[in-house]
């Protein structure tokens, strides 16, 4: 099961945000911004945040929201909701859901059309270039806000969006479209750069008694 299969299976919530939209930025001031954000996480090593996401599809008349927490480190992550818990650690995932006592372990691959925290935190521009910046005032904070087109007119995902909190240049929300018209809407709150963590944080051992499913070539 890929990043994607799991964010997809998994439900959505958005806190109260208020926007308050402002004219577009100018071109040097979007080029202003984009080297604020690439210098802000160009130097990260780790990120730690509580997250609620919102996934809405046409396929469904009901949004599907939850929320967790969020642990990232270059290609590794780890993300806990209620219902799951993900590990990457670089060349696996681990998928572990709870209240079925199973553990699905896959090989990590790298899908266009998968939708990796990661990816879109701080390797984003790999696959975006900025089309425009406006400014947004969300939970009282004054927010550049980031519209994305892919570099590739064939990629999976249509458009992304990211708001930079100007005050620290940290991304607070994040949302995705893609062709099937899915759009995934991320909130990132409590956010840590560079936390200390634990040697085990991705780590993953399934507990005694759960089911492992190993889909790895």
């Amino acid at each position: 099961m890929n990043a994607r299969s799991f964010f997809l299976r998994m439900a959505l919530a958005l806190g109260i945000v208020l926007l308050a939209g402002q004219p577009a930025a100018h071109a040097q001031d979007a080029d202003a911004v984009f080297d604020r954000l690439q210098k802000k996480y160009n130097s990260l090593q780790a990120l730690r945040a509580e997250f609620t996401q919102t996934m809405t599809s046409s396929f469904s008349e009901e949004a599907a929201r939850s929320s967790g927490t969020l642990i990232l480190q270059g290609d590794q992550y780890r993300v806990e909701t209620g219902a799951q818990v993900l590990v990457a650690n670089g060349s696996e995932t681990f998928v572990y859901l709870p209240q079925q006592k199973q553990v699905i372990i896959n090989d990590a691959t790298d899908d266009e059309t998968a939708f990796s925290p990661s990816e879109f935190l701080t390797r984003y521009d790999e696959r975006f270039r900025v089309e425009r910046v406006e400014t947004e005032t969300v939970a009282g904070a004054r927010h550049f806000k980031l519209t994305l087109a892919p570099r590739d007119p064939s990629s999976f995902f249509r458009q992304a969006t990211l708001w930079l909190r100007d005050r620290d240049d940290i991304i607070t929300r994040l949302e995705v479209l893609d062709v099937n018209e899915t759009r995934m809407l991320f909130e990132l709150k409590n956010v840590e750069l560079n936390p200390r963590l634990e040697s085990t944080t991705f780590i993953f051992e399934a507990p005694t008694g759960v089911e492992v499913i190993d889909l790895r070539s």
